[in-house]
Parts: structure tokens; sequence; C-alpha cells
């Protein structure tokens, strides 16, 4: 469930609405730090308590790059808790607070929000939980859509956000591993078994 950012006042009237239909995790927009989702996790100790819903159940995503003053703080949310499952990226509120009248021409971003798109992705990687690329706001451009979320999962990206139920098949399958993929790993795991004490390898000409 998405709730109101904690600067409109109206974040725990949402949760007070919604914790009684046991969520399994919360949306957090305008994230701008590590401690904003602390503090949303004290609300939730709370409200899991009042309902009987066992303690740390619900999971924090961090809407993470809405505002200018976000992107600082993506680097400390190692010390965000455990109830943080990901980090997202977005674009269109970011064009707001930034004064950008636009984020992309085509698919193809511009400098500003490539580097709230990275930052996202590492500081996520620096706090150990997963990074979730931003939505296609291009509704009927599948094969846009499909691009771009093999782009995000080959960057390293775990998951993808999205706006229309006809883009989760589309994002499904371009984060299921082919079998060639499969093959590969099966095989890179084989090799490193094989020699236990190896720091590199070379397999088919490449180094592992």
């Amino acid at each position: 469930m998405r709730v109101n950012a904690l600067d409109t006042d109206m974040t725990l009237g949402d949760l007070a609405a919604v914790m009684p239909g046991r969520p399994d995790g919360i949306a957090l927009p305008k994230c701008a730090e590590a401690g904003q989702v602390r503090q949303l996790s004290l609300w939730l100790d709370a409200f899991e308590a009042a309902h009987g819903i066992a303690a740390g159940a619900t999971r924090i995503i961090g809407i993470a790059t809405e505002t200018a003053a976000s992107l600082f703080g993506l680097g400390g949310y190692a010390q965000a808790g455990p109830r943080l499952w990901g980090l997202m990226w977005g674009a269109e509120d970011l064009s707001a607070s930034i004064g950008a009248s636009e984020s992309r021409v085509g698919d193809l971003l511009h400098s500003p929000f490539r580097l709230a798109r990275d930052l996202c992705l590492t500081g996520a990687a620096a706090a150990g939980v997963v990074a979730i690329d931003t939505v296609y706001v291009d509704i009927d451009n599948l094969a846009g859509l499909e691009r771009e979320t093999r782009e995000a999962r080959r960057d390293g990206f775990g998951a993808k956000a999205v706006i229309h139920p006809k883009h989760v098949a589309v994002v499904n399958a371009a984060f299921t591993p082919s079998e060639a993929e499969l093959d590969w790993a099966r095989r890179v795991v084989a090799a490193f078994a094989a020699a236990p004490d190896a720091g590199t390898l070379r397999m088919d000409g490449r180094m592992l």
C-alpha cells in the first residue's frame, strides 16, 4: 500500500486505515533518508501490535529519489533497519523538484535522471535491499517497456514498478532467466565447485 509522504501529516491516518487489512508492505513516497524509514518502522511496530500482526511482518519500500535533497541520502539506507525491503527511484516528482521540463527524450534519460537511477541502484546494493526500477509511462509501448526492463535487469535492478496491468506479464518475462542464462550459471557454479581454492577461473575464453 502506498501512503502519503511524511511531510503531509497524513501518513498516520493512512496507516490507521490500511493496517487492519494486513498489507505485505508500505510504499513511502518522497522518502528523504533512512531516518524516515525508521520513523515509519516505529509506527508499524505499534499498528502490528494493535492488530495482532507478527512483529516486523510489514515491509517498507522507500521511493527515494523524488526530491533533490533525497539524492544525498541514498548512501545511508544501511541504517534504515530490517523492515526496509527495497528502494525505488522515480523521475516525475524529481522533475518538479529540480525544475526540469522533461526527464527523457524517447527512452533516453537526461543526465540528472540517470544520476538518480544509478544512485538508487548503488544505494540499494550498499544497504543490501532490492533496487526497484521506475515505472514506464508510455503505457501502450510494450516493446519499449520490455527493452527498458531488460536494461534494468542487466544493470542490477531486482524489480520494476508498473502502472498498468498489461505491464505485469512483460516485466515478469523480462526478469525470468532464459535457459541459456540458467545453463551458464550452472556451469559457473560447477566450475568453482571443482576448483574451490581458485580465486579466478577461465571458461569459454572468459575470466570468472
